[in-house]
């Protein structure tokens, strides 16, 4: 069946501003775009826009898919402004839970708090029995109560591993974990079933479609048991379904276990990059720094690994003819993973992949551009903690935060994620942050606002960005003739609405090759 698409606006995404009247889909492809007297011949079936406004399929370019469908089951503590309050909402849940039991909260963010404090230990051993985990906003430190680090083994004598901090105060535990510590406790936790895992997939696709993605780019594979065991909820969710699109991203512990597994791409479960943690994060102080933190100068972050090892790992990914995608916010992690991409470039017509890339500066930037190397960036970063991250940083490097002008300025490809579950997975919050870079509701001119983008540039992150990523540029991302018929219909236009609506445009229709997998049944507003 030949399907017409009509009767709104629709951008190709190919040059700002360019639109057709019409397209034709057959068989989950484009075949034809043009004028309606044209096409119409040509169709079976019409679906009238009703004058709503069509982009490609947007695709999210950096997120946890199975970890965002866990925030969905568990305790949201995102909006929580105060240590009390945190305390208080975790407490009520602990009612009537089994001491054999893990209560999990999810999006702790102190600097929101009047006073920027962490719980301590026995405030959390307080509010009951059960086993506690608290996730920081950031998922690069958990406060952890005692029973939930004796689950661990972790004592007032253990050492920190390498990559992670055991935060210890007077010898004493703090119930604060960090980076590669924090594994200790969350990649074994015995709920982790296969029935757990699929319900929180089934949660998450459900959600990411109603946000109008067509698909993402996820790594999930090293968190919850053994990976054959989220590759077995992808394949029974979202291949059986087709309704999404998941390019995985493989970490390097599992890197060649999954290859061994023979996992083959389908069009709906594609097996990308390996993926390498080369740093932490602001928020815990761990994300690498050439010079030392601001606020705490015998700190300059941690090195998760050295070079060396990343030398091994990109030269693993590169005897199976793979791509590398590493995590690196600091100036010194991006530094340091440059230098090891240099040595060891891919196969040609190959881009390795930047996650983050937080802090720059010129050097950076120069070298970003002599390299096989694209950056993927989570514009909401700028918004929440950027304030904090002054004070950790000065103002002087705090120019080089979260850039996205001057990586597209030195013709660098640039895709747009939200890393969540670390923000909230809706691309239009992304494209505001892009464009404005401030949160919502404000109105000075912007956080870094010589970084500012245009609203089409802003689009093409998660459209032609999130394509050319993972070289997929000449079948998704933008519509025209021979490419996938993913599309994202929204009830206004992201390119002339007033700026502070675009978070509050909603998704009309969600299409993957050219069936509808949502549809707006109500209005949704939550910026």
């Amino acid at each position: 069946m030949a399907t017409l698409w009509t009767g709104g606006t629709i951008y190709t995404m190919e040059r700002a501003g360019e639109t057709v009247e019409a397209i034709l889909e057959k068989d989950g492809k484009i075949v034809a775009v043009g004028t309606v007297d044209t096409l119409l011949p040509q169709a079976t079936a019409v679906q009238h826009l009703q004058g709503n406004i069509m982009y490609p399929g947007f695709v999210d370019s950096h997120l946890h898919i199975i970890g965002y469908g866990e925030k969905l089951m568990h305790i949201d503590v995102s909006n929580v402004t105060s240590k009390d309050e945190l305390l208080q909402i975790i407490g009520a849940r602990m009612e009537g839970v089994s001491a054999e039991q893990w209560v999990v909260a999810i999006g702790m963010n102190e600097t929101a708090y009047t006073e920027p404090i962490f719980p301590t230990l026995s405030e959390l051993d307080a509010l009951g029995e059960a086993h506690v985990i608290i996730k920081r906003s950031c998922h690069h430190l958990i406060l952890a109560n005692s029973k939930a680090l004796a689950f661990a083994g972790i004592t007032n004598e253990s050492p920190s591993p390498e990559g992670g901090i055991i935060e210890k105060k007077h010898g004493q535990l703090t119930g604060v974990l960090k980076d590669a510590a924090l594994y200790m406790i969350v990649n074994h936790m015995p709920y982790y079933t296969p029935a757990y895992i699929e319900e929180a997939l089934q949660k998450a696709i459900a959600s990411l479609q109603s946000y109008g993605l067509v698909g993402g780019h996820s790594e999930d594979l090293s968190y919850f048991g053994p990976p054959s065991q989220p590759i077995h909820a992808f394949r029974k969710i979202v291949d059986a379904q087709k309704s999404f699109k998941v390019h995985l991203l493989q970490h390097h512990s599992v890197f060649e276990e999954v290859a061994l597994l023979s996992e083959q791409s389908t069009p709906y479960v594609e097996f990308g990059a390996m993926k390498i943690f080369v740093d932490g994060a602001f928020g815990g102080h761990t994300a690498a720094l050439r010079e030392p933190y601001c606020d705490d100068p015998d700190n300059y972050g941690i090195l998760v690994h050295s070079s060396a090892q990343l030398e091994q790992y990109v030269q693993l990914a590169r005897r199976y003819g793979q791509t590398v995608a590493v995590h690196a916010i600091g100036d010194l992690a991006i530094e340091t993973i440059l230098d090891v991409f240099a040595a060891y470039p891919p196969l040609e017509g190959q881009l390795d992949r930047l996650i983050h890339c937080s802090l720059v500066d010129e050097a950076i930037l120069d070298k970003l551009a002599t390299l096989p190397v694209a950056v993927d960036m989570q514009p909401q970063f700028v918004q929440g903690e950027y304030l904090a991250e002054i004070v950790k940083l000065g103002e002087k490097r705090s120019q080089g935060l979260h850039p996205l002008k001057s990586l597209l300025d030195r013709g660098l490809i640039v895709a747009g994620g939200s890393d969540a579950p670390i923000e909230v997975p809706n691309p239009l919050y992304g494209i505001y942050a892009a464009v404005a870079r401030r949160n919502f509701g404000e109105s000075h001119e912007g956080f870094g606002p010589q970084e500012k983008i245009s609203r089409f540039e802003a689009v093409r992150l998660y459209t032609v960005g999130s394509a050319e990523i993972i070289g997929q540029e000449h079948k998704r991302g933008k519509i025209k003739e021979g490419f996938s018929a993913d599309f994202t219909v929204f009830d206004d236009d992201i390119f002339t609405v007033d700026i502070e609506q675009i978070p509050h445009i909603q998704v009309a229709y969600t299409v993957v090759d050219g069936r509808i997998v949502y549809k707006q049944t109500k209005n949704r507003c939550e910026a």
